[in-house]
């Protein structure tokens, strides 16, 4: 095939150098943005949070483009595989299947006056979205994040650990390897990094949001 222009426009890969910027992005963004209440569902929070990263990437200069909702579909039969919470494509790429993607899921929500963690719900309707290739099927990275409604972002870490631990098998990764302190950015406690064995490296970043 003749390339046409930069060849770099055309790289399978999502720069690498970009994903801890764009944790960084989202972890600042949310000290100064308005925190959900503990009833808020996932989408009206992600919908604001979209136009609040939007405008502090602008100000950052930071080259990528965001999308909300956005359909991902099967590149063989066109069907649609689910929709990206927040996909993150960089402006040097041509390649629509190079992103980096974001599933958020709510954590310790209340519901009729009773706390519910979800982290099973995290685990097997966010996490596995990535494993089983519906999302992010060639990249190397994807991220979740954690909307943590009532605060406790230390407990709700250990129990998300605790449903990962028991499905290791399903989401092909070791038991050593259980949402470790992420290489990207290591002083930040509240983001981690699992590791999983899938037909090529995979690393997926964890980053939990405190709504308190």
């Amino acid at each position: 095939m003749t390339v046409l222009g930069d060849p770099g426009m055309w790289s399978d890969t999502f720069p690498d150098h970009l994903i801890p910027r764009i944790l960084d992005l989202v972890t600042e963004t949310w000290e100064s943005f308005e925190k959900p209440t503990p009833t808020e569902h996932e989408v009206p929070i992600t919908r604001r949070l979209k136009r609040a990263l939007k405008q502090a990437k602008d100000y950052q200069r930071l080259p990528v483009r965001i999308e909300r909702e956005s359909a991902e579909d099967d590149p063989i039969t066109g069907e649609e595989l689910g929709r990206i919470d927040l996909k993150f494509l960089p402006a040097v790429s041509a390649l629509e299947e190079v992103y980096f993607a974001f599933e958020c899921k709510r954590l310790n929500i209340l519901e009729n006056g009773k706390r519910r963690t979800l982290a099973p719900e995290y685990v097997m309707e966010g996490v596995m979205r990535f494993v089983t290739g519906r999302y992010a099927s060639i990249m190397q990275h994807g991220g979740m994040i954690g909307y943590v409604l009532d605060g406790r972002c230390n407990d709700t870490i250990r129990l998300v650990q605790s449903n990962i631990r028991r499905r290791c098998r399903a989401l092909q990764l070791d038991a050593d390897s259980i949402l470790l302190q992420s290489r990207l950015r290591p002083d930040n406690p509240m983001i981690r990094e699992t590791a999983h064995k899938l037909s090529r490296s995979f690393v997926l970043h964890h980053v939990f949001l405190s709504c308190r």
